[in-house]
């Protein structure tokens, strides 16, 4: 009995190298994509920590901020709050790990239009000037707009609605609000932040004077 071996033939084969050539180009799409979806999902979690990390500090400095004029170690006469739609600048005590000690905190958006980003800077009296503390600290890329507001008393006593700047700067106010707009799918929900200290009584907004007549 003879044994016939038959062979692929040639149309055979280009059959099944094209099959081969359309599941290796699947395979590939599906990882790519996987791929990039893993990057897009690296990004979205870097960008939502570093909001976190950005409202989690402003909560807390802004909330400390201090009735403390260290204007008048730069001569500035500033006040001890200065607070417009996209500026703000406070006494306040910094956290350990990042120097400790009472720090002026100015707080502003900065950078070209392609690379707007959200920073503070930090200065603090020494020799009894007011020096400037390391480079400004980035808090936030990718801000597009910032708006602050301010709510407290007046002089007089009064309640104010939230205000875009800030009028009283020998006054802390009681509560600032903070929006922004930023790139990107990650956005700044518009928070609220009271301030624990309410020093600013009186009409000229002073805190009194340790030992000074009762």
């Amino acid at each position: 009995m003879n044994n016939q071996q038959r062979g692929f033939t040639l149309l055979e084969i280009m059959i099944v190298l094209s099959l081969l050539a359309v599941l290796l180009t699947l395979v590939g799409g599906a990882l790519v994509g996987a791929n990039r979806a893993v990057i897009k999902a690296d990004h979205y979690t870097s960008r939502l920590d570093e909001r976190r990390a950005a409202q989690s500090f402003l909560r807390q400095a802004i909330s400390q901020a201090l009735p403390l004029d260290l204007s008048e170690n730069d001569h500035s006469g500033a006040g001890l709050f200065v607070g417009t739609a996209q500026r703000m600048q406070f006494a306040a005590t910094l956290p350990g790990n990042l120097g400790g000690g009472i720090q002026r905190h100015t707080l502003e958006v900065s950078g070209p239009p392609a690379d707007r980003r959200l920073q503070i800077a930090f200065a603090q009296v020494q020799e009894n000037v007011l020096r400037a503390w390391g480079e400004p600290q980035v808090l936030l890329h990718g801000v597009k707009g910032l708006s602050l507001s301010y709510r407290g008393m007046t002089p007089k006593g009064e309640a104010t609605g939230w205000l875009n700047e800030w009028p009283w700067p020998n006054r802390l106010p009681h509560a600032v609000r903070v929006e922004m707009q930023m790139d990107g799918p990650v956005n700044w929900p518009s928070e609220v932040v009271a301030l624990r200290l309410d020093l600013s009584g009186g009409a000229s907004g002073a805190a009194p004077a340790a030992g000074g007549a009762q």
